[in-house]
């Protein structure tokens, strides 16, 4: 659910880092709640990057509103809040890795 204060600068800046972007983009393609840990375990492989920093990273994303988080069991669940990123201006297809 969207709320009226969406702040719009917090959301450009978790997507300001490449990083989180590319955390963005894979959790969006999932098209569906996707693990943590297989998020976790993309970024570790791909960008070499320790839990701890990943874990920073998802928070940013979730205080943004970027992403959502949910629980399934012991599991955490993301989800890419498309309201959010719409009410933004901000249109994943258009965002590139740099």
């Amino acid at each position: 659910m969207i709320s009226n204060t969406i702040d719009v600068v917090a959301v450009y800046r978790a997507l300001g880092d490449n990083v989180r972007l590319g955390m963005v983009q894979k959790i969006a393609a999932a098209q569906a709640p996707i693990a943590s840990c297989d998020v976790v375990a993309s970024c570790a492989s791909l960008l070499r990057l320790s839990q701890p920093s990943i874990s920073h990273h998802f928070a940013k994303l979730v205080a943004s509103g970027v992403v959502r988080e949910s629980k399934s069991g012991a599991q955490k669940l993301y989800e890419v809040d498309h309201d959010v990123l719409r009410h933004a201006g901000v249109h994943l297809d258009t965002l590139h890795n740099q």
